[in-house]
């Protein structure tokens, strides 16, 4: 048996201020956040050349996929370099084994940030390398090309930190510190496990 269901006035009317309330909502907020995602929407229909650097682009935020994408698509295209995403989206208990190496766990230090103090943690980082040949040149030249092709589109590079450089980590704050992430993390303002940024 089919049932169906036609609304009455009444109910169209709520319908259509529903419409129009959310095509309002969608204009104001087209200039904010998400006009980053759009503006390089179409990099999320390509493939990169690495399988493994898809599926690891896919654990990050929805607001920097399409970047990354585009960032990994224009290394090769550009500058002929064929980058693998080697770390994205980081749980904070992750992020925890990583900060003990070397502290109270075996192995040497990683890294220097504790759980929610990195933006892996909240998928608005990631790190790559090159592969050529099918190894990874970690200790490369072309470092200052690569940093400068990743802030050319919005990227916070590692290379240029004082201090603790790290130049494989690129990275987007959306203008908030690790500590205003870290709270929005914990008050449950997320969708899954990504922050509400907007």
């Amino acid at each position: 048996m089919t049932v169906t269901y036609t609304p009455n006035r009444t109910a169209k009317i709520i319908l259509s201020i529903m419409l129009v309330i959310i095509i309002v909502i969608a204009y104001k907020k087209r200039k904010s956040l998400t006009s980053l995602a759009m503006r390089s929407i179409n990099f999320l229909k390509e493939k990169t050349w690495d399988i493994i650097t898809d599926r690891r682009i896919d654990t990050l935020h929805p607001l920097v996929r399409a970047k990354t994408k585009e960032f990994i698509i224009r290394a090769q295209n550009d500058l002929g370099i064929k980058l693998r995403v080697t770390s994205a989206l980081r749980t904070w208990e992750e992020q925890t084994r990583l900060y003990n190496k070397g502290r109270s766990a075996s192995g040497n230090r990683v890294t220097n940030a504790k759980a929610g103090e990195s933006y892996h943690n909240y998928g608005l980082a990631f790190d790559v390398v090159e592969i050529k040949n099918g190894k990874a040149i970690w200790n490369n030249p072309n470092w200052e090309k690569i940093g400068q092709l990743g802030k050319s589109l919005g990227f916070e590079w590692g290379g240029d930190w004082v201090g603790l450089v790290d130049k494989p980590h690129f990275q987007m704050r959306f203008g908030k510190h690790h500590t205003e992430l870290a709270q929005l993390y914990r008050s449950g303002q997320r969708n899954g496990v990504f922050i509400k940024l907007a």
